[in-house]
């Protein structure tokens, strides 16, 4: 009799334990989702600020750079009338200054590189002429993100004389920031041609594989039938496919809904790009098709904008011929 008693109490005691838990758990979830309501609720409410604080300053009367400005601006940077100027900007560590070494098919280390680091290598303006004599008319700046100057992201496009370039390409690594925003709505106001860059797609492409990977391997199960088996190899052959297809994919989306959010045209393309694959292009060499992703389309697109604003711009070429491309639309359009 005393162990069917023990027995019952014990059971009760757990029912009771097991109770108190439930509403231990109920309660935290309930705590974890006023939080999550209460963080969406406050970025929205900075998303809308923000919209606000860009709606104030478009009442503000855009500063004109007087005619002498200009000109000493294009001093400043040794403008040189005849070549073509362009510019790269964004934050540090974006990889602006690889991608002007890609651009100039210039390997990183070489005497006529731009110094590339994690951080910002400079906090002044980098000016970089194309050392082949086929491109010598084309001359590349880097230009350092607001984050790293004295310049509120509402006056960086002026300071930094962003309106004398033939054209301009804000680049990104992993995020789309307020800096990219104030350059594209600037170019849109001194019809400036703007690309939207984002670098490192093959760093990034191969990040998103490994995860791939790793949650296949840790969903594998020693007893698992030959038809699971058999499904896990063919999606572990999708992986760097399906890698790739979502990389591309989120980009574009994440672009599109900043672009939105701004107020600017929601349909401006973004290009994905690895600065390996615009070097071997630049240099003539042959690129896989699985290795490409927006390059050769980024360089026949800034080309084409250039003739629209120029009479009678400079072809750019590759460093020799029997590439993958055929090389001789570039910059005739």
């Amino acid at each position: 009799m005393d162990a069917a008693v023990k027995a019952e109490e014990a059971r009760e005691k757990f029912e009771r334990l097991e109770e108190r838990a439930r509403l231990t758990r109920e309660e935290t979830e309930g705590k974890l989702k006023t939080l999550k309501e209460d963080g969406e609720k406050t970025e929205k409410e900075l998303a809308k600020a923000r919209r606000r604080e860009a709606q104030l300053a478009d009442l503000q009367p855009v500063h004109e750079p007087t005619r002498a400005e200009h000109e000493q601006t294009k001093r400043d940077r040794q403008y040189i009338e005849g070549r073509l100027h362009l510019a790269i900007a964004g934050m540090a560590g974006s990889g602006k200054s690889s991608l002007i070494n890609a651009f100039r098919g210039v390997s990183k280390g070489t005497a006529s590189a731009a110094a590339t680091g994690v951080v910002e290598t400079t906090r002044v303006i980098g000016r970089y002429e194309d050392p082949h004599p086929d491109r010598s008319k084309f001359v590349w700046y880097d230009i350092p993100g607001a984050g790293t100057t004295n310049v509120s992201n509402s006056n960086y496009f002026i300071t930094q004389g962003l309106y004398i370039f033939d054209a301009i390409i804000t680049l990104f690594d992993s995020r789309f920031v307020d800096t990219d925003i104030t350059i594209l709505e600037n170019c849109k106001k001194f019809n400036i041609p703007a690309f939207i860059v984002r670098s490192k797609s093959d760093e990034h492409i191969k990040a998103i594989a490994d995860e791939m990977r790793e949650a296949l391997d840790e969903d594998e199960s020693e007893d698992e039938d030959d038809v699971r088996s058999k499904d896990r190899e063919a999606r572990r052959t999708r992986i760097d496919a399906d890698a790739r297809e979502e990389y591309i994919s989120v980009t574009r989306r994440n672009v599109k809904e900043n672009l939105q959010n701004a107020g600017l045209d929601d349909q401006q393309r973004v290009y994905l790009i690895s600065r390996r694959t615009l070097l071997r292009i630049v240099r003539g060499k042959h690129v896989a098709p699985t290795k490409l992703i927006d390059e050769y389309e980024l360089i026949k697109d800034v080309m084409a904008a250039i003739k629209e604003r120029r009479i009678d711009p400079p072809p750019f070429k590759p460093e020799r011929s029997g590439s993958y491309f055929s090389w001789g639309g570039w910059g005739r359009r």
